[in-house]
């Protein structure tokens, strides 16, 4: 039995092979897509999992009273929550991100840069394995270090490490704990070690990331609302008082209320873009995918009902033979269900084969490290919705079959229900309706990515080199000066210059400025005399920081436009005096205004362009002291590898010997604030390339059946004197009805999604009307070209074959 159904099934393939073709490709290449976009979201859910204690830890972040959300925090809170909050067990708190130090061995020295500096209950908190060692002695000394396997393997060439010393930052550590890290974590250091002191601070200063634990089953509202509790009383209270306000005066100015984000979602829905030290997933990349992924597999499905409702009336006579032997209305179902099962496990089989192919360059373009092996559990989950979607499309044409009455067939009267050619109409409409929302929208993603792309910026980072500064901090602008009036000897080399706020440099200092009654968070920038100037950025009232006055170096700063704004001072800033927050009134927190700058881009087109001020790094000495990181050079276009090699030398032998030499050019380093969406651009080109090919390969094949069945429609038309435009035209405009209905759903549709996918965007293009007109056009032209080809060819029937028997 089964081998006469194999090669029944197999001659009605040979048979109808173009719709074999086409079912197989499109539901492979559907099937591919959702399983690397799952892939992905799968490796991206895996963050923290191994985590026993996931769901009872939280991260604490502030949403302000200026609208920001940070991810840091005081060094006063965690203490108070921990005493005030029974639901919080304990408390940790670290410096937010990995340090980068040169570890000297005794016997050699090595750069490391994920070194986690923080308090004793790191273990507490992230339960990795431990291979040698304990965690208790890591607890009892401030000077224990803990170190990861694969880094003392590194260090030492063993794992047997425990009693070795390590020193750096005129500290001297020994190793009493050796881990090993299994999966995905929010953080993962190669070194841990303890804060040599608990650093000092105040309600106001948010320097560390605070992590808390709390009780099993604990509800975040509750929890929340205690916190906010402890924060009113110890901040805003006092500081109302001291100002002579209100404290519902005070909390609307300065104020901020504490939110929660656990472990368990923190990777993809973090309120803000920081997630951590391993990084912030790119959620929305990943629903858009997935949507995508969703609609492509059910294009595909929908070819696959078309195609299969279509060529069963081919089959109508073997029905009919079938029933007349006795086979049952059941058994028909079940076997024409087989086959289109079989026709979905090969496009499984060639699926997965698909997915390995591709994923070593998927990978490399997401920066992931994704194995199929690995995912057993995506495998079958589609493995799974194979098997469904292919019993629901057998099911479909198959009961379709089973209702041939073999009377009626054996003569050959098959009559077309309209219902079916409905339903039929209604599916291709449905394939037009999503090839046209992805032509839509991968235009208007284009258009955005492209203004990104072009928009002046407000400054120029062409051939401005960041050389990137590691040693001492306190030593470091001691050495910019240095390196800054001897680089410059270089031909190449036009200037030298450094700044604190690079834009997209991923660092900002910022605090409350007022004026007045005007109160305004603003980001501190520490400047060179030079560095507007070398960067172009335009001051447009007033002067810049001069050498030649001492006072610019003291108590002279400069404002953007939106700090001008937000402080009310936008048309005659110059001369005013602004409170900065740095100190406090009793320290004379006065700064005089000497000019305004153009606003510039510093975190990207999707964020707004924070209010800014500018002071020379002399002005606050801390500032120099602690956040110097790196110089800038402009150099000239030609013989840059050169000139790279000169710096890279003399950086070597006369700043920083034992670090690396890292630099980067400080457009490209920019661009990485729109990378995300450059990849949104590219993934949806690539899939609107085979959603495209999918429809075409569909509507080809489905004119092909359906003008199959006019063939003696167009026999009788030719006999009665019709020209081939008007026989071309017949067959054409049921195909051109349905794309112009489908059009008119899709505008309004297309529209509304990506209005708020520009929504994103702070500073965007205004939705262009172009992609509403390209894209039933295109669909129009699909259709004269797929359906036209097949209709002309019609038109050379030969009338004796058709009307013979007439």
């Amino acid at each position: 039995m089964f081998q006469t159904w194999f090669k029944i099934f197999f001659r009605n393939q040979k048979k109808n092979w173009l719709n074999g073709i086409v079912n197989i490709s499109g539901l492979t290449l559907s099937l591919g897509v959702l399983v690397l976009v799952l892939l992905y979201f799968n490796d991206e859910k895996s963050y923290n999992k191994e985590n026993s204690e996931r769901s009872e830890i939280y991260r604490v972040v502030h949403d302000m009273s200026h609208g920001d959300i940070w991810a840091t925090s005081t060094t006063m809170e965690g203490p108070a929550y921990k005493n005030d909050i029974p639901e919080v067990v304990d408390i940790y708190m670290s410096r937010s991100w990995y340090s980068s130090k040169l570890i000297d061995t005794g016997k050699k020295k090595h750069y490391t840069n994920k070194i986690m500096e923080g308090q004793a209950s790191f273990f507490d908190f992230f339960p990795f394995k431990i291979t040698k060692g304990s965690i208790a002695k890591f607890k009892e000394v401030k000077n224990n270090v803990a170190i990861s396997e694969t880094l003392a393997k590194q260090y030492f060439g063993t794992t047997s490490v425990i009693g070795k010393t390590l020193s750096f930052d005129e500290r001297i550590f020994t190793i009493t704990t050796v881990f090993n890290i299994e999966g995905k974590h929010y953080m993962e250091p190669d070194l841990v070690i303890q804060f040599n002191e608990y650093p000092e601070g105040n309600w106001g200063s948010y320097s560390y990331g605070l992590l808390v634990k709390t009780t099993k089953n604990s509800k975040v509202e509750e929890i929340q609302n205690k916190m906010n509790q402890v924060w009113y009383k110890n901040q805003v209270l006092p500081e109302a008082e001291e100002d002579g306000i209100t404290p519902e005066e005070w909390a609307e100015k300065f104020g901020t209320k504490i939110l929660l984000e656990s472990f368990e979602d923190i990777r993809l829905k973090a309120y803000t873009g920081d997630a951590g030290p391993e990084g912030k997933g790119n959620y929305q990349l990943i629903i858009i995918l997935l949507s995508l992924g969703v609609l492509l597999l059910i294009i595909s499905c929908v070819n696959f009902i078309n195609l299969s409702i279509a060529s069963a009336e081919q089959r109508a006579k073997e029905v009919g033979v079938k029933k007349t032997l006795g086979i049952s209305k059941s058994s028909l179902i079940t076997q024409y269900t087989a086959e289109i099962l079989l026709q979905g496990t090969i496009a499984f089989v060639f699926s997965l084969i698909l997915v390995e192919l591709v994923l070593p360059s998927f990978n490399e373009f997401m920066i992931k490290d994704i194995t199929l092996v690995d995912e057993v559990g995506v495998i079958f989950n589609i493995f799974l919705t194979t098997i469904v979607l292919s019993l629901i499309i057998g099911y479909i044409p198959a009961f379709k079959l089973s209702r041939f009455k073999s009377s009626e067939v054996l003569k050959g009267n098959i009559t077309r229900s309209r219902r079916g050619i409905i339903i039929r109409n209604i599916m291709l409409g449905l394939q037009f309706l999503i090839s046209g929302f992805f032509l839509t929208a991968s235009i208007i993603i284009y258009k955005q990515v492209n203004y990104m792309m072009e928009k002046d910026l407000g400054f120029s980072g062409k051939q401005v080199l960041l050389v990137q500064m590691n040693d001492n901090r306190s030593e470091r602008y001691d050495k910019y000066l240095v390196a800054k009036e001897e680089l410059v000897k270089h031909p190449n080399i036009i200037e030298a210059t450094s700044n604190f706020f690079v834009p997209n440099g991923g660092r900002s200092n910022s605090t409350n400025t007022n004026y007045k009654e005007k109160v305004v968070n603003s980001n501190g920038n520490a400047i060179d005399f030079n560095y507007l100037d070398m960067v172009k950025i335009d001051i447009v009232k007033g002067r810049g920081l001069q050498e030649k006055f001492a006072s610019d170096t003291i108590k002279n700063i400069l404002i953007n436009e939106a700090m001008a704004k937000g402080l009310g001072i936008y048309n005659d800033p110059i001369g005013k005096k602004i409170e900065v927050g740095y100190l406090s009134p009793e320290d004379d927190n006065k700064y005089n205004v000497v000019g305004m700058v153009k606003d510039y881009h510093v975190f990207g087109l999707q964020r707004e362009i924070p209010p800014t001020f500018f002071f020379h790094w002399n002005t606050f000495g801390w500032m120099k002291q602690y956040n110097f990181y790196n110089i800038q050079l402009k150099i000239k276009p030609e013989n840059i590898q050169e000139t790279i090699k000169f710096v890279q030398k003399y950086w070597k032998q006369n700043i920083e010997q034992d670090y690396p030499f890292t630099h980067e050019f400080l457009d490209k380093n920019f661009q990485r604030t729109f990378t995300k969406y450059q990849k949104q651009k590219t993934m949806l080109t690539i899939l609107t390339t085979i959603v495209i090919l999918i429809s075409l390969l569909g509507l080809f094949a489905l004119a092909t059946l359906t003008i199959q069945q006019r063939l003696k429609e167009v026999a009788i038309r030719k006999t009665l004197g019709a020209s081939v435009q008007e026989i071309m035209f017949q067959l054409i405009k049921v195909f051109l009805k349905i794309a112009i209905y489908a059009t008119v759903v899709l505008i309004p549709l297309s529209f509304y999604f990506m209005q708020n996918w520009l929504e994103n965007f702070v500073y965007r293009i205004d939705m262009p009307f172009s992609p509403y007109i390209i894209t039933p056009v295109v669909l129009t032209l699909l259709v004269f070209m797929v359906v036209g080809v097949k209709a002309y060819l019609a038109t050379k029937v030969n009338l004796i074959k058709y009307l013979k028997f007439e």
